[in-house]
């Protein structure tokens, strides 16, 4: 058989089991997107769009900051992970880690540090419950550009988000574009998930009626969100120290590395 006939049936039998492995990795990268998205609701922009709302501020002009938000956050972290990830994979990690190190030991000494960061975060929410990440103030115009020009450094305050950063991490793990747009796009509509509900109904309805309504769900909620954010991100820290054990009990992750 020639070299091109053993080539291709390498890949007629590889094939599929590569293309499945690939899968199993991308819907684990983006479970993990999504969870870590849930631990950094964000209601601050929200907060911010209602009271352009509450100022007269049109759709149109809303829409242009909740473009310029989620979509920015998403390129950013996009960007961000395919400069950063391939300098971390480069890093050598062998003078921290034990001798022989393989990938999915330092995986694991990576998750270590990201549980031992998120679950810092959250009991510091605990003990202090104004502790949130810096976010820009409203313009004092609620026109389309202004409105714009606050979404740009809204989406870059994303850095000071530890759900973010431990993403960049994780998905600077894979090369791909594509991957890594599909995970950062995923945290960036979940966390954004009360803006994007804001902006549909500011669409649908009365404004007068979403100021109202969003102003009683907040007061209201408010309390519930804060505690639930805050469990979410003790919960994932502790899942990431806890596969990082099951990693030196087993040899195995689950987690995507």
């Amino acid at each position: 058989m020639t070299n091109g006939g053993l080539f291709i049936q390498l890949l007629t039998v590889c094939g599929p089991c590569l293309e499945r492995g690939y899968h199993l990795l991308m819907t684990k990268l983006l479970l993990t997107a999504f969870a870590l998205g849930l631990a950094s609701l964000d209601i601050t922009g929200t907060l911010l769009a209602l009271g352009a709302l509450g100022a007269g501020a049109r759709n149109r002009a809303l829409l242009a900051f909740g473009c310029v938000s989620i979509l920015g956050t998403a390129a950013f972290g996009t960007a961000l992970t395919l400069i950063i990830g391939p300098r971390i994979a480069g890093v050598n990690w062998a003078a921290l880690l034990p001798h022989d190190p393989t990938e999915d030991r330092i995986a694991a000494a990576i998750e270590i540090l990201l549980g031992i960061g998120l679950i810092g975060w959250g009991l510091l929410r605990a003990l202090r419950p104004s502790t949130t990440p810096p976010k820009p103030t409203a313009p004092r115009g609620i026109g389309l550009l202004s409105l714009a020009a606050v979404g740009v450094p809204f989406a870059l305050a994303a850095i000071f988000d530890p759900t973010f950063v431990s993403l960049v991490v994780i998905a600077g793990r894979f090369e791909h574009f594509w991957s890594v747009a599909a995970a950062q796009s995923t945290w960036a509509i979940v966390s954004h998930a009360p803006l994007i509900l804001l902006l549909a109904f500011a669409l649908a309805t009365d404004h007068e009626r979403v100021v109202t309504l969003f102003q009683t769900w907040w007061t209201r909620l408010r309390p519930y969100l804060f505690r639930f954010v805050t469990g979410a991100a003790l919960l994932i820290g502790l899942a990431f120290l806890l596969d990082a054990a099951w990693f030196y009990i087993s040899g195995e992750l689950f987690l995507p590395t």
